[in-house]
């Protein structure tokens, strides 16, 4: 039963951090991260945020950036699966790079690690070809 409840409170820590995001609410998703966490992606020298970050400011700084290059026009979470302290959140995005104004447009694939609670591993599985495209 705990692993159960566990298991549905890491997802409504991970729908939370969904629902701070689309309102704008950036400290409230830094705030649920761990002191230790790790935010990243594939690493793509075209795609400014597409870098590990390291830390609760890591991870202010990952949503500074991509709110300073990109304008997202669709941003949605579809689908939340769970088991342990694993999240896997499969959705979509659509978004224009403010300095070229093109766009990218593809299906993502996010994993959450939680630990106490916390946000503690993130790692986004994005089309990279599309969004250096958009980049470039």
């Amino acid at each position: 039963m705990e692993t159960l409840t566990s298991t549905k409170n890491n997802v409504k820590l991970v729908q939370q951090a969904f629902d701070d995001f689309l309102k704008g609410k950036i400290p409230a998703v830094v705030d649920a991260c761990a002191d230790d966490m790790e935010w990243s992606s594939y690493e793509n020298p075209d795609v400014p945020y597409a870098i590990t970050y390291h830390g609760k400011s890591g991870a202010a700084e990952f949503f500074k950036t991509l709110s300073e290059t990109v304008n997202y026009l669709r941003f949605e979470p579809q689908q939340f699966i769970s088991e342990g302290d694993d999240v896997v959140v499969l959705g979509h995005h659509t978004a224009t790079v403010k300095s070229t104004g093109k766009t990218f447009d593809h299906d993502f694939c996010f994993i959450f690690k939680i630990r106490d609670g916390k946000l503690r591993r993130f790692f986004a599985y994005v089309d990279t070809r599309d969004q250096g495209r958009a980049f470039k």
